[in-house]
């Protein structure tokens, strides 16, 4: 019988039990922290990351206390460096077993990967992986909450990036593109893991949550194809063993738009009320509707997911077409347009690729979800993670996973009759002043940011879910250009009143 499991009512999971240290309880060596918003002159400010690493923070200590967090001006290059990484056994990035990095990154085209960090102890406010030795001491898994820092695109591969840098890293977690400054990475992350999911998966489902635009990417290593493939998919609990690196393997999320965005404003409806029916009703209707040993998991924001299968081991590739046309029959199927109004909206590639010293392995797609977003009187959700519908299809034409964050909606409002004079504000004159805001912000910290441009296909005007309401904004993704190799993105939405 299908089981439900309301996430919300558990406490966590400790991602470092099972493992060989596991004992140690709150000995030290599991945990180290850093994260950088106020920048030494010359490099723009951010404004959550200490958010981020908080999320992580705030749900390892519960199992053991970190060995640090360094931030802004404490943050140096020794503690990324090799003479001093592992500083009186304690502190630095090769001084425990899962390090954590917010902040600003970036890769220059010959794949070396760089950081400003907040002091300038060596000389400068500078380092690269061209300069870290991780893995020879504690190190085992690293989490680059930043842009580019795990590049598997137009020539760069995480091998070539960190191979030299890696002495026995197990896992590395990054992005590919520009990411989105968001407090909510680490904290998403622990809430994707406690549903059953890999490390791997957990990251990169917890980035989707934030942005649809940004592409995260993993990668693992092993003695062999096998192993490295199997600890990328599969491992979700931390452990303290050494990985050999004679192979790599990784993966990342990329998208194709399938429906077109519009500014235009709808006029009438302002916003919408949600019905009444639960979260936990709605996932235990659909404990009926799926057959075998399934468990339906409720998520913290009311969202119902279920894994049907693991993919198909296959060598043979889906179309598009042909996945669209599988995530459609699922619907229908189980019944999961019963209260929701459905569009289809993209299509999210799970890639993978892998490479040895002597060896490449050209990128596949291991399966693709087609996501679906919910209609308000005919206009769409912008919510990157409510009033959606992901159905995970594999090469074998088999459903293996379906994520369900619409409801029901009970009254729609109109907006009040506006004064004479009065009508909307032009959408682009929202979209400006939002962002004059935005740049202020970041030349107050005396880098005047060089270039800003939109984010393609993430313009577009719509519902953003809040509690139990919906109101109409302008939603966009701007990649403000900092100017020496760095960027980052930024959610402008406006409200339409």
């Amino acid at each position: 019988m299908t089981e439900l499991v309301d996430a919300r009512l558990v406490s966590g999971a400790n991602p470092n039990a099972g493992s060989d240290d596991a004992a140690k309880g709150t000995q030290q060596d599991i945990y180290f922290f850093t994260s950088i918003e106020d920048f030494p002159p010359g490099v723009g400010d951010l404004s959550l990351t200490h958010d981020d690493a908080q999320g992580f923070y705030d749900y390892v200590k519960q199992f053991n206390t970190p060995n640090g967090w360094y931030r802004d001006g404490n943050v140096g290059q020794w503690i990324y460096e090799e003479t001093y990484d592992n500083w009186q056994d304690d502190y630095g990035f090769d001084a425990a077993k899962v390090v954590y990095h917010s902040g600003h990154g970036g890769m220059a085209s010959n794949g070396v990967f760089s950081i400003p960090v907040g002091n300038d102890w060596g000389g400068d406010h500078w380092t690269s992986s061209n300069d870290m030795r991780l893995g020879n001491e504690y190190a085992r898994y690293v989490f680059w909450s930043t842009c580019e820092s795990v590049r598997v695109k137009g020539g760069h591969s995480p091998i070539r990036t960190w191979s030299t840098a890696n002495l026995g890293l197990r896992m590395i977690l990054g992005y590919e593109t520009t990411s989105v400054d968001n407090g909510n990475y680490g904290r998403y992350f622990f809430e994707e893991w406690n549903k059953g999911k890999s490390f791997s998966t957990a990251f990169l489902d917890a980035s989707w949550r934030i942005s649809h635009g940004q592409e995260p990417a993993v990668t693992a290593c092993g003695a062999t194809q096998a192993e490295a493939t199997d600890r990328l998919f599969n491992e979700r609990l931390f452990d303290a063993g050494r990985a050999n690196t004679a192979w790599w393997w990784w993966r990342w999320y990329d998208r194709a738009t399938l429906r077109a965005r519009t500014l235009a404003v709808p006029r009438g409806t302002r916003s919408a009320k949600f019905g009444r029916a639960a979260a936990h009703d709605l996932a235990a209707a659909w404990t009926d509707r799926f057959g075998g040993a399934a468990k339906v998991v409720l998520g913290t924001s009311g969202s119902r997911e279920i894994t049907l299968a693991a993919p198909a081991q296959t060598d043979q590739q889906l179309t598009d077409d042909e996945a669209v046309a599988v995530a459609r029959r699922a619907i229908e199927r189980y019944r999961l347009s019963e209260h929701a109004e459905l569009a289809v909206d993209h299509i999210r590639y799970d890639r993978h690729a892998g490479a040895s010293a002597d060896e490449r392995v050209e990128p596949r797609i291991r399966e693709r979800t087609v996501g679906f977003v919910q209609l308000i009187d005919g206009t769409p959700v912008v919510s990157p993670d409510r009033g959606r519908l992901q159905v995970r299809v594999d090469n074998d034409r088999n459903v293996t996973g379906i994520l369900d964050s619409t409801r029901p909606v009970a009254d729609l409002r109109d907006a009040p009759a506006a004064p004479p004079g009065g009508a909307d504000r032009d959408v682009e004159e929202l979209f400006g002043a939002a962002l004059q805001r935005r740049l202020r912000r970041a030349a107050s910290s005396g880098r005047v940011p060089s270039a800003v441009r939109e984010v393609p296909e993430s313009s577009e005007v719509g519902y953003a879910v809040r509690g139990d309401s919906a109101v109409l904004v302008a939603r966009r993704e701007v990649e403000v250009d900092f100017g020496g190799g760095l960027a980052k993105r930024y959610v402008l939405e406006e409200p339409i009143t």
